[in-house]
């Protein structure tokens, strides 16, 4: 990527703590970095998931509250930013290092610093499979979520659109991609895309299957995403783009993992129909040329194989 960055702000953390690491998340950082991204969006990295703020005259909306243990620096971090109230959550999907701080952003009353006591607190926006999932009691009638973190606002359209700060949002559904339930955020006049876990630079495709995940659906979102996005000069700057980890991006980043990930697609296609198995999949090293820039120790290339590959598999005959 390239373009100016504003500035940045380096945030110490002591310590972190988070619920159960879902398939893919890599490891928490030991400290969280504010970087300005453009117009009236920043981002916070090292929380686990990426952050996004949009700041304001009105307020505050954040986007994605970090790992479970983190949020005394996430919200220090967002005081950096803007000591304004913090009026709306976003939560791009329900994966635990996205939603770990929402039980305290949510509560605190106005938004605002921890001890004030006016204003309302923040709704929290997701969509509707999000707030089931987060909700639904196992068979011991625990809930995997406690109340507190569950979102206010769950829309089931497939958009929903709001000003703030006198910039157009928008919070798109992206169905059956990454979970059930993942959105994307454009803010429209600061020009930002913010992906959750759609799409990251730091590992391949996550493909949450237990969630309703598919990879169908997560190459249909990075083309989607794709269509919101535009490039400047020389394919460089325009939109740029908030992972769900890694590093500010720009559209060409973004084409180049959708075409990674339509070509491990067509690879797979193409050797499922020639009868491999799962076994025989694995051999033939379909994500060859990425692994080494992609496959980590928590999503190894089988891990994603292994994902991904039941979508391809022609289905059982009925006994």
């Amino acid at each position: 990527m390239s373009g100016g960055r504003a500035g940045f702000l380096l945030v110490l953390v002591c310590g972190s703590g988070a619920w159960a690491q879902a398939p893919g998340e890599p490891p928490v950082e030991a400290a969280l970095e504010v970087v300005k991204v453009q117009g009236n969006v920043w981002m916070i990295a090292g929380a686990g998931g990426n952050i996004a703020v949009q700041a304001g005259d009105q307020g505050i909306v954040v986007v994605d509250t970090g790992a479970n243990g983190l949020s005394d620096r996430v919200i220090a971090a967002i005081r950096g930013i803007s000591s304004r109230p913090i009026r709306y959550v976003i939560n791009t999907s329900l994966a635990v290092q996205h939603v770990g701080g929402n039980a305290s952003l949510s509560l605190l009353p106005g938004g605002s610093t921890a001890g004030a006591t006016r204003g309302a607190t923040p709704s929290v926006l997701a969509q509707e499979n999000v707030l089931t999932r987060m909700s639904r009691p196992d068979q011991s009638g625990q809930t995997p979520f406690p109340a507190a973190a569950w979102p206010t606002d769950g829309y089931y359209a497939p958009r929903r659109g709001f000003i703030f700060n006198g910039e157009a949002i928008d919070v798109i559904h992206a169905p059956r991609a990454h979970s059930d339930g993942d959105s994307y955020v454009y803010f429209r006049g600061s020009n930002v895309l913010v992906t959750g876990d759609l799409f990251t630079t730091t590992s391949l495709p996550l493909v949450n299957r237990s969630l309703g995940g598919t990879f169908a659906g997560t190459v249909a979102a990075l083309n989607a995403m794709l269509d919101l996005s535009v490039s400047d000069d020389l394919a460089e700057g325009g939109t740029y783009i908030v992972p769900g980890h890694g590093r500010i991006c720009d559209t060409a980043d973004l084409v180049e993992y959708r075409d990674m990930a339509q070509i491990i697609s067509d690879r797979v296609k193409k050797l499922v129909r020639e009868g491999r198995t799962l076994a025989q999949l694995k051999a033939a090293r379909p994500v060859l040329g990425w692994e080494g820039r992609y496959a980590r120790p928590e999503w190894t290339a089988d891990m994603f194989i292994e994902a991904i590959y039941a979508e391809f598999a022609p289905p059982r005959a009925p006994r």
